[in-house]
């Protein structure tokens, strides 16, 4: 089985309350193939994803945050 993991970072438009970034933190960790999802606090509004992509894609991820309501674009992997 291959698993190939790497990182994306995913830039939000508006800065995530804690809230806000505690639902997305949930809601992402339950997605099949996310790995580990977090933010520095220094930089909140690049949230950072450790992913399997033999199960997922980046695409796939920033279209979840992006369904949650949030205006965000990938930036990085």
């Amino acid at each position: 089985m291959n698993h190939s993991i790497t990182d994306v970072i995913i830039h939000t438009d508006d800065q995530l309350d804690n809230d806000q970034f505690a639902e997305v933190t949930r809601r992402l960790s339950a997605t099949n193939g996310v790995i580990s999802f977090g933010r520095n606090p220094r930089t909140p509004h690049c949230l950072m994803v450790a992913y399997n992509t033999s199960r997922i894609r980046a695409r796939n991820i920033l279209d979840a945050v992006i369904g949650m309501g949030y205006r965000a674009q990938l930036v990085g992997m």
